[in-house]
């Protein structure tokens, strides 16, 4: 679970746990941007409560952006905030430093800093694992006197050296990576305010990734480092760098290209297609072929993932390559892309977004595509976008 960030909780714990949810989050002050994003960055686990640090004990390694955001969560969970879309939280961890993807978050009310209830509900959510994962905790009183706790996770395959938030533009940038899970190949794409994203030349040193660039003009680049692990090829580590401009209040604002061609008549696939050709029109690049196979298998993919509640290329049923030629569809070139989101054009907005997913949807080596989609209990979607090459 996540909600809508604000800035360092020391700033919001002035907001009374009375506001309600629009007050909330119209009357938080600007967001503020640590200097560098890099991991691991340790917590300082004196200054804990005891609830804290019996969570974190559970949980795992701590890391200082985790637990910012955690703060921000809990003051906003606290003035009865719902929960956000999920590209919030990936936000708040940007703002903070932090740059693991596809971060979990998780609170729950108990009656006291020694509720074990609570901490047992904990210890279910974060089920089994945990050598890679790092944490940020935070409790609180709610207004009836009881305990809040929010927890936020993360798996970190990777961790990051120091790489700046703002810069000037034309001002050459290293990103620099070490992995902590063995790798078949890497590489780092940069996503600039506007247009197809760029691969960078990238080398790989057994467990080092490293890459330079220079943003070449005024605006947001989203710096991400993709990695084919065993679960696939998936973002390992992402940063936000503003160049000769002070960073947004809010992620994504701007939509993507074929939200206004999406249609609400219930028809989820044709709406991702026409979203998708959309945005390739705008690239001058032409319309993908809808393939009725790729469609089984990017559907039967979408519903192993939501019944696994699992976000991955392998969710236990193959990587994209190994599943298409299951289907005896041998192709030159195989990309995918998957998402979960709480509405069809959040999706799309959330994969045009990502560096590594826009450039799967402007591949002009693409011809053909699979689209599924899986409708969660509360109405969200699980997509894959399953791309073939002839």
């Amino acid at each position: 679970m996540s909600l809508r960030g604000g800035a360092l909780a020391t700033v919001l714990a002035v907001l009374a746990s009375t506001l309600d949810e629009r007050s909330a989050r119209s009357e938080a002050p600007p967001r503020l941007w640590v200097a560098a994003t890099s991991s691991p960055v340790a917590i300082d686990e004196g200054a804990l409560d005891a609830l804290e640090g019996a969570a974190l004990h559970r949980c795992g390694v701590g890391e200082r952006g985790l637990g910012r955001v955690a703060r921000e969560l809990l003051v906003l969970k606290s003035a009865g905030a719902r929960l956000p879309e999920p590209d919030e939280i990936a936000f708040a961890q940007r703002a903070a430093g932090e740059p693991h993807p596809w971060a979990r978050a998780w609170t729950a009310r108990g009656r006291g800093p020694n509720d074990e209830r609570l901490l047992s509900k904990l210890k279910e959510w974060l089920g089994q694992g945990g050598a890679l994962r790092r944490c940020g905790v935070a409790s609180g009183t709610s207004p009836d006197g009881g305990r809040v706790l929010v927890v936020v996770a993360v798996e970190a395959l990777a961790d990051l050296a120091p790489l700046p938030t703002a810069a000037r533009v034309g001002q050459w940038l290293t990103v620099d990576a070490h992995m902590r899970t063995p790798a078949k190949g890497a590489k780092v794409i940069v996503l600039g305010p506007s247009g197809a994203p760029l691969e960078l030349l990238t080398s790989v040193d057994q467990s080092t990734v490293r890459a330079r660039f220079a943003p070449d003009r005024v605006g947001a680049f989203t710096v991400q480092v993709m990695a084919d692990v065993a679960a696939g090829p998936r973002p390992v580590l992402e940063a936000r760098v503003y160049a000769g401009t002070d960073p947004t209040a809010a992620p994504y604002d701007d939509p993507a290209p074929g939200e206004d061609v999406a249609s609400t008549t219930g028809d989820d696939v044709g709406a991702l297609v026409r979203m998708l050709s959309a945005a390739r029109d705008e690239m001058g690049l032409p319309s993908l072929r809808l393939d009725p196979r790729l469609d089984t298998v990017a559907q039967e993919h979408c519903l192993r993932m939501k019944r696994g509640q699992l976000l991955a290329h392998d969710a236990g049923d193959g990587d994209p390559l190994e599943r298409v030629e299951a289907r005896g569809l041998g192709a030159r070139l195989v990309g995918e892309n998957v998402t979960h989101a709480p509405t069809l054009i959040g999706a799309h907005r959330a994969l045009w977004a990502s560096p590594s997913h826009r450039l799967n949807m402007l591949r002009p080596e693409f011809r053909r595509v699979g689209i599924g989609v899986a409708r969660g209990d509360q109405g969200d979607v699980w997509v894959t976008e399953l791309f073939l090459g002839d």
